[in-house]
């Protein structure tokens, strides 16, 4: 039986933890990687989106599904579109405002 989302009333704002973030020369976006348990994804992600220091992108949690969320990126990925699955063993790259505050103290 397949379960249908819990989809949220409010999304919760998140931010997920990229693998690498790099400039993309002459354009106003970053190239991010990020990994999930269904592999490495690439995404072209605009520049107000993405704290390249802290190697971090805005994001929120749109509903609960079975073993985990979805999430919803600010760009599409190269290979799939912006929403993905998070499994809850992998929500330790994911911070939410809360905890976002608590480890850079503002």
């Amino acid at each position: 039986m397949i379960k249908v989302p819990e989809w949220r009333d409010n999304p919760q704002a998140v931010f997920v933890n990229c693998l690498t973030v790099h400039e993309f020369p002459g354009h106003d976006e970053y190239i991010v990687q990020f990994q999930t348990h269904e592999g490495h994804f690439t995404s072209f992600v605009p520049k107000r989106y993405v704290i390249p220091d802290e190697k971090y992108m805005y994001a929120a949690i749109i509903a609960d599904v079975e073993g985990g969320v979805l999430v919803d990126i600010p760009a599409e990925t190269v290979t799939c579109g912006p929403r993905l699955k998070v499994l809850k063993s992998e929500m330790d790259s994911v911070l939410t405002l809360k905890d976002w505050t608590a480890k850079n103290g503002s």
